[in-house]
């Protein structure tokens, strides 16, 4: 019998790889399917975001053994690719345990000749185990992102960004502000005495958790009494300064978790109208908002794609919110599959996207209105050269330390970095360059 563990890896290191399809949302419903024991599922997620951060070494691995690349089915990879991780990398593992049970998932699926293939090249990996140059958990970054990143933030900073990345994620939840958030911590503390919490560092709303589980099954969600954002995010909300009676624009709203901080802090006199090029992310905002004890009727939706135009979309907002498209690169301790996914070309591409949305939405400021931009990526590309190549006229870049928040700075330039690559800006936050202008035409 196969090890519940190693066929759910596969499972989700399949789809990764044949429908671009992301990790971390996958495994969560891979491991919501049947009864799973927490040991189980521990393992699973170990395998399949090692793998990920390890790909091009595992790859590595197995070419030593063949005589010319390796040309198979996804799933037969992905079965290859998480087994060769537990040979080299899991040595409490048992290699007999690892080989039998990735055999026996290739002929279940594609038969016996590839199944003696993959037995014949994961005994030669156990009986041949090549040296491996970084510890466990290190990220397999190209050479031409590392280069990209050193030029952007410099190798100090780029070190400290991919030492945190290598390191398993946790779960951060956002605690609706008119609750007490500790009250909220003792009563998840409660149900798990083994988990781990803590307050996030710089989030007023946030509480840090591990080995607590699904936290759609924690005490108080049923109830509103949180959601499951991740601290960078949360303080990009927060940046924005919004407040009661405010009407607010979420640009790029994609499944709404700014959007419902946003609606929280707009109160019952405000509005907030979230669009998104993507109409079915859209469409689960409003089941969110009635879930956090929102009033949906203050939301306002439509898809639009802000590279060509404003859609339906008029009149004026005190405040827009532009979380645009990225790469990604400052999330890869959630997302280690945007290394296998980014090419060089990428950031470059992204930032033109960028800068095209951005002179588009900001005909909607109004006079004294705020525009901020933010994008979860530390390339300059994506952050510093947008910002500095968009004509914004009538507006100012915005320096200095945001009000409720004040160990984080806008620098001279109007440049806010968040993440752990800058010392008291979040070191468990993803990677975000934030930027706000004032409209004072």
């Amino acid at each position: 019998m196969v090890a519940q563990a190693r066929e759910i890896a596969a499972r989700v290191l399949q789809r990764v790889a044949s429908d671009d399809a992301w990790a971390m949302p996958t495994l969560d419903a891979e491991l919501r399917r049947g009864s799973i024991k927490r040991v189980d599922a521990a393992l699973a997620t170990q395998i399949v975001y090692g793998s990920l951060r390890t790909a091009p070494t595992l790859e590595a691995a197995i070419g030593r053994h063949l005589q010319r690349p390796l040309k198979v089915d996804h799933w037969t990879r992905a079965v290859l690719m998480s087994a060769v991780y537990q040979l080299l990398y899991l040595d409490r593992v048992p290699s007999h345990a690892v080989v039998h049970d990735a055999v026996e998932l290739v002929r279940m699926k594609r038969g016996r000749r590839l199944a003696g293939f993959a037995n014949a090249v994961l005994r030669k990996v156990a009986a041949d185990r090549p040296p491996i140059p970084k510890p466990p958990s290190s990220l397999a970054v190209p050479d031409w992102l590392s280069a990209a990143l050193v030029a952007s933030i410099g190798s100090e900073h780029t070190e400290g960004l991919l030492r945190v990345a290598e390191q398993s994620p946790s779960i951060d939840l956002r605690v609706r502000a008119d609750l007490d958030r500790q009250a909220v911590a003792d009563a998840i503390a409660a149900a798990h005495p083994d988990a781990s919490l803590s307050y996030t560092e710089l989030s007023p709303h946030g509480l840090r958790i591990r080995a607590a589980g699904d936290p759609r099954a924690l005490p108080g969600y049923t109830e509103g009494a949180f959601a499951a954002q991740e601290e960078g995010a949360q303080l990009i909300g927060l940046l924005l300064g919004t407040k009661p009676g405010d009407r607010v624009l979420d640009a790029c709203a994609g499944r709404g978790g700014k959007t419902a901080q946003l609606v929280e802090a707009v109160g019952e006199t405000g509005t907030v109208v979230a669009t998104d090029l993507h109409e079915h992310r859209l469409e689960q905002i409003p089941g969110e908002l009635t879930r956090l004890r929102l009033d949906p009727t203050r939301l306002q939706t439509a898809t639009v794609d802000w590279t060509v135009g404003s859609g339906g979309v008029r009149g004026e907002f005190d405040r827009v919110l532009v979380d645009a498209p990225c790469t990604g690169l400052g999330t890869l301790r959630r997302r280690p599959e945007i290394l296998l996914r980014t090419r060089p070309g990428d950031p470059a591409r992204m930032g033109e996207t960028q800068r095209r949305l951005l002179k588009t939405v900001a005909a909607l400021v109004r006079p004294g209105g705020t525009l901020l931009y933010a994008v979860c990526s530390p390339l300059a590309e994506e952050g510093a050269e947008v910002a500095g190549a968009t004509d914004l006229p009538g507006f100012e870049l915005q320096a200095g330390r945001p009000s409720g928040l004040k160990s984080l700075c806008f620098e001279s330039n109007g440049r806010l970095a968040v993440g752990p690559s800058v010392q008291g800006a979040g070191p468990w936050a993803d990677a975000y360059q934030v930027y706000m202008w004032v409209n004072v035409g």
